[in-house]
């Protein structure tokens, strides 16, 4: 399975997520999978391929040329793909991947989240996307979306897009369900 994976670059982040991006990259890794990810080498994003990387994952990175200018790609990984911009870079993620997993981040993860469930609800692609929720970090985001359905601002019908799970390995085994046909 190729996987996706949205999340922070911020090392100012608690380490509770750095944590558990390590844990998800080891669980990539360990089950035979992908990582295709944002590319950098700090915050949860470094320690994700990292920790993929150390477990034998195939790591992607897809880096906008001014992160990449800057010194901030994943060096170790097995393939780097430089974009001119960061729509580029959010295209190759999900065309790349199979489904996807939204760690917590910042506006970046959130951007990312939105733009692979709105395809999904437009029915332009079927990639399944599930946000891993640790801590509760996404509990007001998920709070937004009832109040969004319940003022019929998103159709009951595309509720069960958005899917979660309480941290990114939980998530990971979440998707692996959802490719397999257990929607």
């Amino acid at each position: 399975m190729r996987v996706a994976v949205y999340c922070s670059s911020s090392d100012a982040a608690d380490d509770l997520y750095r944590t558990d991006a390590a844990s998800l990259g080891t669980s990539i890794g360990r089950g035979g999978h992908e990582l295709v990810y944002g590319g950098g080498n700090i915050g949860s994003m470094g320690v994700l391929a990292e920790a993929a990387t150390d477990s034998g994952a195939r790591v992607v990175s897809v880096i906008p040329h001014f992160f990449n200018d800057q010194g901030l790609t994943y060096s170790a990984s097995d393939e780097i793909l430089v974009t001119d911009d960061m729509q580029q870079r959010r295209r190759e993620m999900w065309q790349r991947a199979d489904g996807a997993i939204a760690l917590p981040g910042g506006y970046g993860t959130l951007e990312e989240f939105s733009e692979v469930l709105v395809l999904n609800q437009l029915d332009l692609i079927d990639k399944p996307i599930v946000l891993a929720n640790l801590d509760g970090f996404w509990d007001s985001l998920l709070q937004q979306f009832e109040k969004m359905v319940s003022s019929q601002m998103i159709s009951l019908d595309h509720q069960p897009l958005v899917r979660v799970a309480p941290d990114g390995s939980a998530a990971l085994s979440l998707l692996d369900r959802l490719l397999k046909g257990d929607r």
